[in-house]
């Protein structure tokens, strides 16, 4: 059990380099996250439904800064800054981003809604039809 405190706790774990196929994956993810918040921005300053527009606001940012601070534990962790290289921040970025989608897609399920068009049909029966007296 110490032990595996120890691993997910351990301050300057190290062993990760910029040449490492897993670092580059996770940077570019994490420029992802950064470049894919300036067209989240984008695509919903061109949507037309206002409801989207509402629902989706906390979108651009949050991708902006999950990126971010992904990035900074990668760099972190490859220059072997203590304390912020730890295994754990990452757990905790994960369930954090986890748990943003989780209730962003509860929230867009329960709350979208778009307004349809109605069309009043007209009929000629009405006007021989019994009114309400006043």
């Amino acid at each position: 059990m110490k032990s595996l405190i120890v691993y997910w706790f351990w301050p300057n774990p190290g062993g990760w380099h910029y040449a490492d196929a897993h670092v580059r994956l996770i940077l570019g993810i994490c420029l992802l996250f950064v470049v894919g918040s300036f067209v989240i921005a984008y695509l919903r300053s061109r949507t037309s439904n206002p409801m989207t527009k509402i629902l989706s606001k906390s979108w651009p940012s949050a991708a902006f800064w999950f990126g971010i601070v992904g990035a900074v534990l990668v760099v972190s962790r490859e220059a072997t800054i203590q304390f912020m290289s730890m295994r754990i921040l990452w757990v905790v970025w994960g369930l954090l981003l986890g748990l943003y989608l989780f209730i962003q897609i509860l929230s867009f399920r329960r709350r979208h809604y778009t307004v349809l068009q109605s069309q009043r049909v007209v009929d000629e029966r009405e006007k021989y039809l019994p009114k309400r007296k006043k």
